[in-house]
């Protein structure tokens, strides 16, 4: 018979010298390198387990000397919460077998009922459970510093409630509440009164649809009393076995007024332009009337008086319309758009 190759550390907290030396057997049958240590009681247990030494499972019998049922598989797994925790009992108590893998136990195994095989495959599960966990973890824990650590406001709220869940450190700074005021606190505590009908609109819309991204331009206020301009980008997710909205601000007001000012002096601009391609024209075109007919033959010389005095007045017309241009180029003071 084939056996794993698998070197493992085996804590087996047994009284009974019997049970122990069947489970030991079994053991041997299926593993081909395995350290097995035995302990009696739960004192002896725990001194075993802060000594250092590496455990990659612990099998449980839930009635010890110094310890039995719940309590027991309580205690150890506060002190062994990332090694896999098989308990081993000789009732089939459905109910405390609920109750003690709601604590973190890996399995749940009747004594009668063990061979060779089913302890195997109960070992094999429990090490691939561990493995999908610290993976499951891992990722946890990597989403929870993208949000915790985002230089950008992020908040995660209840889609029925409006209530914030979560925010995170920028939220915090930007807004000017902390955290604990925040949890207290709405999606309409942080709008202005002029905004509270599209905010609704909004949610309305959303609620139809909770599963759609959406990306917007909204007005919130801050403690101070300050309003702000903010791009949002919102999605759901799942959190905590419910979906809920993930909330992205990025603060615009300083965009926007730039883009105003671009806007106002791009009108400005369109003005100058419509002088120089339209106001300056007749002016000029009379100037070159004038020339022309001094070019002419014909030209008699009491006609000169005139059209000097023309030449004149569309002289200074067209001097007048320049400084116009002049003044108002002055006036105006390109804006660009900030760098993102």
């Amino acid at each position: 018979m084939l056996r794993d190759s698998q070197a493992l550390s085996i804590l087996i907290i047994e009284d009974n010298l019997g049970d122990f030396i069947l489970l030991e057997d079994h053991l041997l049958e299926k593993f081909k390198s395995v350290k097995i240590y035995h302990q009696q009681t739960f004192e002896a247990a725990v001194a075993t387990l802060n000594s250092g030494l590496l455990v990659h499972i612990i099998m449980l019998d839930l009635v010890l000397p110094d310890l039995q049922g719940e309590m027991l598989a309580k205690k150890i797994k506060e002190r062994t919460s990332e090694i896999p925790l098989i308990i081993l009992t000789g009732y089939s108590d459905i109910s405390l077998a609920r109750k003690i893998l709601s604590l973190g136990a890996s399995d749940f195994l009747i004594k009668d009922e063990i061979n060779a095989e089913i302890l195997y495959k109960s070992i094999i599960y429990s090490l691939e459970r561990r493995t999908y966990l610290e993976g499951l973890n891992k990722t946890r824990k990597t989403y929870q510093d993208l949000f915790n650590l985002s230089p950008q406001p992020m908040w995660l709220f209840d889609i029925t409630t409006l209530y914030f869940l979560d925010v995170n450190q920028a939220t915090i700074n930007k807004y000017g509440y902390t955290h604990e005021e925040f949890m207290n606190m709405t999606l309409w505590d942080i709008r202005p009164q002029s905004e509270l009908s599209a905010l609704e609109s909004r949610l309305s819309q959303t609620a139809l649809r909770a599963a759609e991204r959406f990306a917007g331009i909204y007005i919130h206020t801050l403690k101070s009393g300050e309003n702000i301009h903010v791009e949002i980008f919102s999605s759901s997710i799942e959190y905590e076995d419910k979906l809920v909205r993930l909330v992205l601000a990025n603060e615009v007001t300083d965009k926007l007024e730039h883009i105003k000012k671009i806007e106002e002096q791009n009108t400005k601009l369109k003005n100058i332009a419509w002088t120089q391609s339209h106001d300056l024209r007749a002016p000029l075109a009379r100037i070159l009337g004038i020339v022309n007919l001094l070019e002419l033959e014909s030209f008699k010389s009491r006609d000169l008086p005139i059209l000097m005095e023309n030449l004149r007045k569309s002289g200074n017309e067209l001097d007048k319309i320049v400084q116009k241009i002049v003044n108002e180029s002055q006036h105006l003071n390109l804006e660009t758009l900030p760098d993102e």
